[in-house]
């Protein structure tokens, strides 16, 4: 078995730093060069193959529709409606924060766009009332990675691209996920907040309510139009995703909050990200090509059957593996890389694709929040201007409470299943 000169050249060029799509690339063409019986000609091939998806057309407009209403003053929107209701709690601030993440993920799809948006707005206005500076940041950071479970979310885009199965499905089963994620933070934030005494806001009228929610409600007609189109039949995704890029376009004309120029930059910077993704994408399926191969899937689908212990333990030890993972790999890759080979695995297993498809991508998103690789710890540091350490050590309580929301995901998987009980699938 020569697989181990694939992972050792990848482990290598991984621990000198290099951008994760050149370390995908050059271990294979590496493994290639060594091996010598795979044609040069196949590996281009291949590439171009794995980003040859009509799916994958879908997220550059979903990151440009995503980008556009960040920059289109949405976020400032969605947060007074999240205010407006819940900002008179103690501590309901830092709930605003929660909610206002799992709105902005309506929108948007990223934890690290949910980070900077939502952070640049909520930290600065949490510190300012009294709110340690290390929470502020902890707090952000997690509540971010409801950003990519809540529809419509990237993740599951490239997750459906990879194990074949329905993106409608996925964002349809990614709801009450994400809720619950968002419930088990602020049952968090309570806690902390009846111990240390957070402060409270003054309360709210309904007149001031029904004005806040009338304002933000053209701001969620992206996630009705995008889910309900797909969900109905009426759009596929990728002209779902195309709509929202409209939809978001007209909308900050609307509001008069985007400029020529900042609409140009949200383009560059969405093609800069989008080719940033691709490139990912082509790598990625070179990369599980060989190890299609080299029969790896196989011999793990054969190893999981095998293991002399129960399902529970069996998901438990998958679960571990997968934090592991994405505490050192972006999502977006990690998805790429592990989906091919364990949603095989895991169907032998009896489990649905659709609920792998969930334990895969929540488990690989929290490790936005993690370190060594959490870009949303990153993010939310430079905000709270805080340390690294202080910021990892106040999101641990919240981390602890996703984690909580995972094993029920996990082992519950009618949480997940809801959504399509109540639509009748």
């Amino acid at each position: 078995m020569t697989t181990w000169i694939l992972f050792v050249i990848f482990f290598l060029l991984l621990a000198f730093g290099i951008p994760i799509a050149f370390v995908l690339v050059i271990s294979t063409v590496g493994y290639a060069f060594i091996i010598g019986d795979i044609s040069w000609a196949l590996i281009s091939q291949r590439m171009i193959y794995g980003i040859n998806i009509f799916v994958m057309i879908s997220l550059p407009f979903f990151i440009l529709a995503g980008n556009i209403m960040a920059s289109g003053g949405i976020t400032k929107r969605l947060v007074a409606c999240a205010q407006s209701f819940v900002g008179h709690v103690r501590g309901g601030l830092a709930m605003v924060d929660v909610l206002a993440c799992m709105l902005f993920g309506t929108v948007s799809g990223s934890a690290i766009a949910g980070t900077s948006a939502v952070g640049s707005l909520l930290i600065p206005a949490m510190k300012k009332e009294g709110y340690p500076s290390g929470f502020c940041a902890g707090l952000t950071s997690v509540a971010s990675t409801c950003c990519p479970v809540i529809p419509p979310s990237l993740a599951f885009v490239i997750y459906a691209s990879c194990a074949k199965v329905s993106v409608s499905d996925m964002f349809v089963a990614g709801v009450m996920p994400g809720i619950l994620m968002g419930g088990l933070l602020m049952m968090v934030i309570y806690i902390y907040s009846r111990k240390d005494h957070f402060p409270r806001m003054e309360k709210t009228t309904w007149k001031q309510r029904g004005k806040a929610t009338l304002e933000a409600l053209p701001c969620l007609g992206i996630p009705v139009m995008i889910i309900g189109g797909i969900v109905s039949g009426v759009v596929t995704p990728t002209e779902a995703a195309a709509l929202a890029v409209v939809y978001a376009l007209v909308l900050s004309m609307f509001y008069k909050t985007i400029t020529w120029r900042s609409l140009w930059k949200c383009v560059v910077q969405s093609a800069v990200d989008s080719g940033a993704i691709m490139l990912i994408v082509g790598g990625c399926y070179l990369f599980g090509w060989v190890i299609s191969n080299e029969r790896i899937t196989v011999i793990l689908t054969e190893a999981l059957v095998s293991m002399d212990c129960s399902l529970i333990l069996k998901l438990l030890i998958i679960n571990v593996a997968l934090l592991i993972v994405g505490m050192f790999m972006d999502s977006s890759p990690a998805i790429l890389l592990v989906a091919p080979i364990l949603a095989p695995a895991m169907q032998s297993l009896g489990i649905d694709p659709i609920q792998t498809g969930l334990i895969i991508c929540i488990n690989l998103v929290l490790g936005l929040s993690t370190p060594p690789v959490g870009v949303c710890l990153y993010a939310a540091t430079n905000i709270s201007k805080v340390s690294f350490g202080e910021t990892v050590r106040a999101a641990m309580p919240f981390l602890l409470a996703t984690l909580c929301a995972l094993l029920l995901i996990t082992y519950v998987p009618v949480l997940s299943q809801l959504p399509f009980m109540i639509l009748g699938k």
